[in-house]
């Protein structure tokens, strides 16, 4: 071996899906900070925390991208930030911290 890691396309390729951490920065940055004193304690730290998990996977994706695939480490930190998101947005929502509405 000469101590060069091989490029993985499929990490590089995965990197884009970490892209998405965009959307939660969006819209844990923008639209709670935009209306933060009219929002509740529990809206703000469900912005807050998701803006921080959107933050860290956007950070792996740019990671990965700019070391080619060469390293795992970004792409397990971008997974674990996307699980954690998930739970966040999803214990928000039974929660009722995030108001759904449906048909009644």
């Amino acid at each position: 071996m000469d101590g060069i890691s091989k490029r993985s396309v499929g990490r590089v390729c995965l990197a884009v899906l970490l892209l998405y951490g965009l959307v939660p920065v969006m819209v844990g940055g923008i639209v709670v900070r935009r209306e933060w004193a009219a929002q509740s304690a529990p809206l703000i730290i469900f912005g807050v925390l998701f803006l921080v998990g959107g933050t860290v996977m956007l950070s792996s994706a740019l990671w990965l991208l700019g070391s080619l695939g060469r390293s795992a480490l970004p792409l397990w930190v971008g997974g674990i930030a996307s699980i954690l998101n998930a739970s966040i947005f999803a214990c928000a929502t039974l929660t009722d911290v995030l108001p759904c509405s449906g048909p009644n």
